[in-house]
């Protein structure tokens, strides 16, 4: 089942709708690589580690929730978007009047993928490995340079290449794919990434 045949379940079919009519009139042009077609990727990989590890229907329809709205608080242009995607997925959800059966779990989902945050739940590590599976994809060059210069604009400073490459093998050095379906799948190109990243230095 693709993500779009799963777009039959209505509230999934509303999400998509409403997250990308956000980013469409909201999200601030500077957002190179956290857009609808990031967003698109993380769902597409949430749904297809969800299907793997057969997640119930009801624990696969809170995680492609969080996966479709895991980034919106970009469109606020604010440091932290996560808590403001939080706060934009509750409004969402009080139009849908589900708030009080999926907003904790899909709190506890958007807020994994925070940096430097551990996840516990099998959900939270499948969607904080889906956030990151473009480490271990085998465009990751592409992926890349559209986050430098998504960090360029929004930072008003220009970065060398070897100086895009010391930050990106640093982020590599710290992360690491929870799930072993994740490990199995990318972990493998993922260190020919860093290796390459390691060679243009």
């Amino acid at each position: 089942m693709s993500i779009f045949e799963f777009d039959s379940n209505p509230l999934i079919f509303q999400s998509r709708f409403y997250v990308t009519g956000l980013f469409n009139n909201y999200l601030p042009a500077i957002y190179k690589f956290h857009n609808i077609h990031h967003t698109l990727n993380v769902v597409q990989f949430c749904h297809e580690l969800g299907e793997y590890y057969r997640l119930t229907k009801t624990d696969m329809e809170k995680l492609l929730l969080a996966a479709w709205f895991h980034d919106t608080g970009y469109c606020l242009n604010i440091d932290d978007h996560e808590s403001a995607s939080v706060t934009i997925v509750s409004t969402f959800l009080d139009s849908q009047n589900v708030t009080e059966n999926y907003m904790p779990s899909v709190e506890n989902l958007i807020l994994a993928t925070k940096r430097l945050r551990e996840p516990v739940m099998l959900a939270e590590q499948i969607i904080c490995d889906a956030d990151t599976q473009h480490l271990g994809a085998d465009d990751y060059l592409k992926w890349s340079a559209l986050l430098k210069e998504e960090f360029e604009l929004k930072n008003c400073q220009e970065l060398s290449d070897k100086e895009w490459s010391y930050k990106n093998i640093c982020f590599f050095n710290s992360h690491r794919y929870f799930t072993d379906y994740a490990q199995r799948m990318w972990g493998g190109q993922k260190l020919k990434n860093l290796n390459q990243l390691k060679a243009g230095k």
